[in-house]
């Protein structure tokens, strides 16, 4: 850790705090129509992003589909679920064409594309372009597709029909910003400047182990380690994280020790803010909820009253 210079490293982290940040942007864009407070939205979202952090299986995405669905606004959890399903698809999206990008790159290199990078390719655009036509299918005729496949549910009871049709609508409402214009510009566009500050995040770090890497090796890195998280995280995978610093940087000569610290670095780099904004998150969402059930239950006793007050006037 001697070698880096901080400066650098501490750039880095700050260009990343702004590209997790706009991440809880582009979360309250996916909610649209409906408006969702910002600060409400990048409250959970940090939250969420902690959790993902410190646990296992992609807890985060769990929780903040449960606390957004908690606050008082109309978002309900099938609607947020239907957001971070969007969100993920839009994230394969992203890392398909940016690998494309990097492997017509390494291809003009003596480096070339090694077979592994190929094989992971072959994967990941196919799995992309399918998950992407499904979310857009959903999208523009999820509803008529609902109303077809609910006719086949007539044998449950009413009440059953009533709250899976409710939530089958609410989920679908959850993807309505991939249809209108606006908001589906916001969710573009606010992918390309997440994913766009991720690969500048590795570059800069670069800078601060004076490596003379340029931006593609940078965006390459991103690929690998994205690739790599987009699975749910089981315990012990920070290790494998640093691996694939060392595995991807060794293609470019740079040394193991430096690219040993060179992925420490980085995992501070991206964990520390998220931890901290995380926790802040964490505080005020609960005191947001405090707050929230509070109110709830001093208009419970104010109703209760009122009945009473109603109850004992009819029998005066």
């Amino acid at each position: 850790m001697s070698t880096a210079n901080w400066q650098w490293v501490a750039l880095a982290m700050g260009v990343h705090t702004a590209g997790i940040s706009l991440k809880a942007v582009r979360w309250r864009a996916l909610f649209l129509p409906l408006q969702i407070p910002l600060a409400q939205a990048w409250m959970v979202s940090m939250v969420g992003q902690m959790l993902n952090t410190a646990l296992p299986a992609r807890a985060g995405d769990v929780g903040r589909i449960l606390l957004i669905g908690e606050e008082k606004n109309e978002a309900s959890w099938a609607m947020a679920l239907s957001t971070v399903v969007t969100e993920k698809v839009v994230d394969l999206t992203m890392l398909a064409l940016l690998y494309l990008i990097v492997a017509l790159w390494l291809t003009t290199t003596p480096t070339g594309l090694p077979d592994w990078l190929q094989t992971a390719g072959r994967l990941l655009i196919p799995l992309a372009l399918l998950a992407l036509a499904c979310l857009l299918l959903l999208a523009y005729y999820g509803r008529p597709i609902w109303r077809f496949v609910s006719k086949g549910l007539g044998w449950l009871p009413p009440r059953w029909r009533t709250k899976i049709d409710s939530l089958a609508n609410q989920a679908i409402a959850g993807l309505d910003a991939l249809r209108h214009g606006p908001a589906r510009r916001q969710v573009w566009g606010w992918s390309l400047a997440i994913w766009a500050i991720m690969a500048w995040t590795n570059a800069l770090l670069f800078k601060a182990f004076d490596l003379d890497l340029s931006l593609f090796v940078a965006a390459l890195l991103l690929v690998v380690l994205m690739s790599a998280i987009s699975v749910p995280r089981l315990p012990g995978s920070q290790g494998v994280l640093v691996y694939l610093c060392i595995l991807v940087l060794s293609l470019f000569g740079v040394s193991r020790e430096t690219a040993l610290l060179y992925g420490i670095t980085l995992q501070a780099v991206v964990h520390f803010p998220v931890l901290v904004l995380g926790l802040i998150g964490m505080f005020w969402t609960s005191r947001s909820l405090a707050t929230q059930q509070h109110q709830d239950r001093g208009s419970g006793q104010i109703q209760d009253r009122r009945r009473h007050d109603a109850y004992d006037h009819d029998g005066d």
